[in-house]
Parts: structure tokens; C-alpha cells; sequence
């Protein structure tokens, strides 16, 4: 089988193992349970109310949230709100205010939340004394650092009043029974990180999350509430586990592997899976190089999320396609290999594109088009330079799921 044809058949299997709207429904079917309140939220939000329908009750009260470029709803029953994403906007404000009141008016009866990735941004109540101005600028500077998502939540959950647990909080004592449901897009599935966690506690503290800002361009404001609340002068994130609150895992980045492992294997090859992390050019490299260490044929299969680190202006690119340029370089001139990067809600970066399919020809190709591709890696100008390649670029549209980035490593014996 052609390695590209591989590639998309990889892709849909993915994308089918982790659907929102059956992980959901399933998951709810053999629990039985019907529930007079449901929340969702994230970038997967619209899905996972479809899958929930029928754990439902009739008259059920429904809210769901959003990032604004996220599919939509088409039932009259949920209420909807939609925010920014990757920077919080006005819309998550409101949003954020409306979950605080909504949670305040459901009927005293067990809670369903359905949360997905998307919701640390879409979804915002600035913590007394901060401004959404503050919020965005500090988020700006968290998403150019390159700090790894558990440390960028860190300083979310203590900029707001919603996350970190604040949710939970400020449902008080009305629900006798929350059931969490999590489609995560987070390395380790922590219930915590997944959103900056609404309805959990948070492990982490101030003195992490000024620690996490320490060398960063953030407001003063920002600096001056981290540092009080590392004081004690503020009080902290919810700290103890709430024994109404049950989290059960729907699917993660693992469930999308394993669906890629099964697809690899029926066709004949070798199939190892690992671990996707680290600054996106260097992990391309390196997943070329493990590859290339493995018996043909083989995939070599990661899951995960890698950073970028902005040093100056950057171009148009996301971190899957990063990867990918980065990877085409090793493949310069070969044959019979192949990398797929895949950003699996569709979105990679502040683009259109999903990820990148690149092999032995791509590098020349991009130079052939009048671009300079080590130049384009520099800059953080992926996107540009795989542009000029016809089929380069995934563009899959907002898929609806969201558990994280796939890295794909393909490679047939040298005698095909």
C-alpha cells in the first residue's frame, strides 16, 4: 500500500476511536444513569452533548460552552456560549459568569459535566483584582514560552475564578453527585490539567505559578497577585477532592494510538508507540531518527503534545507542522519514508491546517517553490513553506475531538 494512502487511512482511525459523541453515549449507556443538569465544555463540547442525550432526563437543564471556531450545537434544548480561544475574549467572560450563575440554579440533583481541551480559554472569570486585558496578555506570554501545558495551567488556575476547582465551588452544595466526563488532551490524563480542571482539586500552588511566570513579560498586576497569593494573603485553589465528584476518562491520546497501531499492523508493518514531548523541531528529528533504528517495515507511532518556543517575530505555523518540517529535512533525498504530524481537533496553532504529511521530496520541493525551508524552521514559518507543496498540508477542518497531537513515523524495506 502506498505510504500517503497509509497515512489517511491512519488519520480516519484515529479520529473514529476518539469521537466525542460515541465515547459519550456509550459510556453513559452502561452506567444507566439519567441526569437533571448537564454542563459541557471544551472544544469537543458540542459532541459530547450529542452523545449524552439519552442520559438525560426530560427538562433536563443543559449548558454548553465553546470556542468560538468549534462545531456547534443544532438543539434548542442547550443553552449556548462560546469564548476565545487560545486567548480568552470578552464571549468567555460571559461565558464564564453564566457557568457561575447557571451553577447556582440547577435543581439539587446529580451534576453530568462533560469536559474536553479548549476550556481553559473559552471559558474565563478573572480572579478579583485582574482584568481580561491582564488575563490575555499573560496567557500571550505562557503560549510563547514553550512551558510545557501542565505549568501554563498552573498559572491559569490561579489568575481565575473559575478554574482550579472554582467550578466545584461555586456549584456549593447543591448537586449530592457530580459525574466528570473527560475526552483529554493533556500528557497523563490528569484530570486537573484537562480544562485548568473546574470540577477537581488542584495540586498545584502560587509559589508554582509565579515560579512558571519568573522571567516572563506578564503585567504587573499579574506579578503583584502571584506573589500575594504566594504570601497567603490570597486564598489558594481548592486543595482537598470533593467525595461527590467521580472523573472517568472517555477516551485520550492513547486511545487515538492504539486505533493507529491496529491500522499499521493490519498492514503488514512493524508498529511501536511512544511518547510525544519537547520542542517540536527537535522531536521531529528525533522521531526520524528512531525510526530509522527500527527493522522496515515499520511505524513508529507518538502521542502526546510538543512546544514551540517564540524567540522574536515568528511567521504562520503550529507545532505539528513544525514537526513535520523539521522531519522533512532528515528525509531530504530518501525514499520509502514518511512523517504525519496530526493536531487531532483539526487546529494546529493559530492556523486552518491540521498538521503536515512530508517525506524524501518535500524539503527540495518547498526550495523548488522559491521558499528556503531552513529559513522558514528559523523563523517558526512552517505553514508558508509547506503551503507551496500540493498535499503538504492536512486540512481536515475542526474535527469536533480534541486529545492532543499524533507524530507518525513510516518507513517500507529498501527492497520495495
Amino acid at each position: 500500500m502506498p505510504l500517503h494512502d497509509l497515512a489517511r487511512r491512519m488519520i480516519a482511525a484515529a479520529l473514529a476511536a476518539v469521537d466525542p459523541e460515541r465515547l459519550a453515549r456509550e459510556e453513559l449507556a452502561r452506567r444507566g444513569e439519567r441526569f437533571e443538569a448537564a454542563v459541557a465544555i471544551g472544544k469537543a463540547a458540542s459532541a459530547l452533548a450529542r452523545g449524552a442525550r439519552e442520559g438525560l432526563a426530560p427538562g433536563a437543564r443543559r449548558l454548553l460552552i465553546r470556542p468560538q471556531g468549534a462545531p456547534g450545537l443544532l438543539d434548542p434544548q442547550w443553552e449556548q456560549r462560546t469564548g476565545g480561544h487560545p486567548l480568552p475574549d470578552r464571549g468567555s467572560v460571559e461565558a464564564g459568569e453564566r457557568l457561575e450563575r447557571w451553577l447556582g440554579e440547577i435543581p439539587a440533583a446529580p451534576l453530568l459535566a462533560l469536559i474536553s481541551g479548549g476550556g481553559s480559554a473559552c471559558v474565563e472569570v478573572p480572579a478579583a483584582g485582574l482584568s481580561l486585558e491582564d488575563l490575555v496578555a499573560t496567557q500571550r506570554a505562557l503560549l510563547a514560552s514553550g512551558l510545557p501545558i501542565q505549568k501554563v495551567n498552573a498559572v491559569r488556575k490561579h489568575l481565575s475564578r473559575i478554574k482550579g476547582g472554582g467550578a466545584l465551588r461555586a456549584a456549593g452544595d447543591r448537586p449530592p453527585r457530580i459525574l466528570a466526563l473527560l475526552l483529554s488532551d493533556v500528557p497523563g490524563d490528569d484530570p486537573a490539567a484537562l480544562a485548568s480542571g473546574p470540577f477537581v482539586a488542584d495540586p498545584t500552588t502560587y509559589e508554582e505559578a509565579l515560579a512558571a511566570v519568573a522571567g516572563l513579560d506578564v503585567p504587573e498586576a499579574v506579578r503583584r497577585h502571584l506573589e500575594a497569593g504566594a504570601r497567603g494573603e490570597i486564598p489558594e485553589t481548592l486543595k482537598r477532592e470533593d467525595p461527590r465528584v467521580e472523573t472517568a476518562l472517555l477516551g485520550s491520546v492513547r486511545t487515538a494510538v492504539a486505533a493507529v497501531l491496529a491500522e499499521v499492523r493490519r498492514a503488514g508493518f512493524q508498529a511501536v508507540e511512544g511518547d510525544l514531548a519537547g520542542e517540536a523541531a527537535e522531536a521531529g528529528r528525533d522521531l526520524v531518527a528512531r525510526g530509522r533504528s527500527l527493522e522496515a517495515p515499520v511505524a513508529l507511532v507518538l502521542g502526546g503534545e510538543t512546544t514551540v518556543t517564540l524567540r522574536g517575530e515568528a511567521g504562520s505555523g503550529g507545532r505539528n507542522q513544525e514537526l513535520a518540517l523539521a522531519a522533512a529535512r532528515e528525509l531530504a533525498g530518501g525514499s520509502g519514508e514518511l512523517v504525519l504530524a496530526l493536531a487531532t481537533d483539526g487546529v494546529d496553532g493559530p492556523t486552518r491546517s491540521a498538521g503536515a504529511l512530508v517525506d524524501g521530496s518535500t524539503w527540495e520541493a518547498v526550495r523548488r517553490a522559491g521558499a528556503d525551508p531552513e529559513a522558514a524552521l528559523a523563523r517558526h514559518d512552517s505553514r508558508t513553506a509547506l503551503a507551496r507543496v500540493p498535499g503538504a498540508l492536512l486540512e481536515t477542518g475542526p474535527t469536533g475531538t480534541n486529545v492532543g497531537d499524533l507524530a507518525v513515523y513510516l518507513r517500507l524495506p529498501a527492497s520495495r
